[in-house]
């Protein structure tokens, strides 16, 4: 099949599921996604895999319930399997996606709406597990399995020019204490892509998190580490006062249920090793994303918690 068919093939199993339901995508909007397509009607919202076989969509709507309704998540109203490509049909929850909204907001707002997120995704962490871990991830794209995974993407970063060998031995310490303390973190069920992107913003209130495609089982640090770095990072030399307040207080009440400062920092590590790696693989990289990726990586081989240093020397 021809890639302009292929691409065309989640439009016609949309097109097939809103009309039984008394719709159609004249009447719907394209929504944003990454791996999925997804176009949205007054009430109800479709997301179709983009590639056939994959069958994640189906995978998250078995977890979706076994969560809390504080979570936010949409009802779902139908599923399958179309033309090889899987699809769930919700209901559409009012609200804005809360990336497209974050630039409008003032600093406070941007803080009540982390905390906001935040508690949400605390009742994902108290799902039980074991009842979860069949519909999770059985791990998660961003973090290597092992530490000789994590050493040879070093050394790709280094053979790319990315990194120096110095401040790929720096990360390779802060990794070496990660993977020393991480069997003695608590496991939980983490959302897996904690972001704004993910987040549903209604009259001033996060209303529901969304597209728990990723979500796996590990320590709640994946998703701290998500809360910590919307704060401390290369573009926030100057601090945004409440927002770091608020990611204080987010830190404080979890870091040593997520397994510590070092179990913290290697998932941070990790996640932005793939982020640099992803980016060096695309035809038209991010140049924002490679940017911020490789200032992150440069200050946490200095090994004193690098952007995040000033969080955690502050919570002792």
């Amino acid at each position: 099949m021809g890639t302009s068919a292929a691409a065309e093939t989640p439009r016609r199993v949309a097109e097939h599921v809103l009309r039984r339901y008394g719709t159609g995508l004249t009447d719907a909007l394209r929504g944003r996604g990454w791996t999925n397509a997804t176009w949205l009607t007054d009430d109800l919202v479709v997301r179709v895999a983009t590639a056939p076989g994959r069958t994640d969509l189906l995978r998250e709507e078995r977890l979706a319930r076994l969560l809390p309704a504080e979570v936010g998540y949409p009802e779902i109203v139908d599923s399958g399997v179309l033309h090889g490509h899987a699809w769930v049909l919700t209901r559409r929850v009012p609200g804005e996606n809360l990336e497209e909204v974050w630039p409008s907001l003032d600093p406070a707002a941007r803080a009540r709406a982390l905390e906001q997120m935040w508690q949400r995704v605390r009742r994902v962490h108290h799902v039980d597990p074991a009842a979860a871990a069949p519909h999770a991830r059985a791990r998660s794209p961003f973090f290597p399995e092992t530490p000789a995974d994590a050493a040879t993407s070093l050394d790709r970063l280094v053979r790319a020019r990315q990194l120096t060998g110095e401040q790929a031995r720096g990360l390779g310490h802060v990794l070496d204490r990660f993977w020393s303390a991480l069997p003695r973190a608590p496991h939980a069920l983490n959302h897996g892509d904690f972001c704004a992107p993910n987040a549903l913003w209604h009259d001033g209130e996060v209303v529901a998190l969304l597209d728990f495609e990723f979500a796996v089982v590990a320590p709640v640090a994946v998703d701290l580490n998500e809360a910590v770095k919307t704060a401390y990072g290369p573009d926030d030399a100057d601090g945004d006062a409440p927002l770091r307040d608020a990611v204080r207080r987010i830190a404080a009440g979890t870091l040593d249920e997520a397994g510590g400062p070092d179990v913290l920092l290697g998932h941070a590590v990790l996640l932005e090793m793939w982020v640099l790696e992803n980016e060096l693989a695309e035809e038209e990289p991010d140049e924002d994303d490679r940017a911020h990726a490789t200032a992150m990586l440069a200050a946490f081989a200095e090994g004193d918690g690098g952007h995040y240093g000033p969080l955690l020397s502050g919570l002792g």
